[in-house]
């Protein structure tokens, strides 16, 4: 009897690792870190187009990702709008400004403990005029989202996750 009891234990653990969900982290992962979105390793940070001149699906972004939270937006030029979500809770942000007449960019805002945000930026297709800074534990993401002139594809650096829902992601 006492070899039956232990295989169908063995059997009933076999079992019960087969129904972990698909994509489940092997580890655990760092404290904070925001389980709902599909990051690959080395990513510090997703992004997304919401549109130009007015964000668009703002809302499934909030319901999908923020749990029902609005983030914060800031107003850096008249164009397009991204979605910002740090991929760690108490990274470090600065949002600045570029200049094309400017050597160094204008820095407008920073937050020691930064939360998703909106932005709109690049009055100009020629020009991306927001730089955005992420810091987390001595990692720093420098980037500056805009649309590809090439194709239309949204670009949000190669520390980034682009989360924009495909009808809007040209290409």
């Amino acid at each position: 009897m006492r070899p039956r009891l232990l295989c169908t234990m063995l059997l009933c653990l076999l079992l019960a690792g087969c129904a972990a969900p698909s994509g489940a982290e092997e580890s655990p992962s760092p404290s904070g870190v925001r389980q709902a979105i599909p990051y690959s390793e080395g990513q510090l940070y997703a992004a997304a187009y919401l549109g130009y001149l007015a964000p668009e699906d703002l809302d499934f972004y909030v319901q999908t990702y923020l749990d029902g939270v609005r983030p914060p937006v800031h107003h850096l030029s008249a164009g397009e709008y991204y979605l910002i979500i740090p991929r760690y809770e108490g990274m470090a942000l600065s949002l600045s400004r570029a200049l094309i007449d400017a050597e160094q960019p204008e820095l407008l805002y920073e937050d020691p403990s930064c939360s998703p945000f909106v932005v709109q930026c690049n009055a100009s297709d020629i020009f991306a005029d927001a730089v955005i800074r992420l810091t987390w534990e001595g990692e720093t993401a420098e980037f500056s989202p805009f649309l590809s002139l090439k194709d239309g594809s949204v670009q949000v650096g190669d520390r980034g996750l682009d989360l924009t829902k495909p009808e809007y992601a040209g290409g």
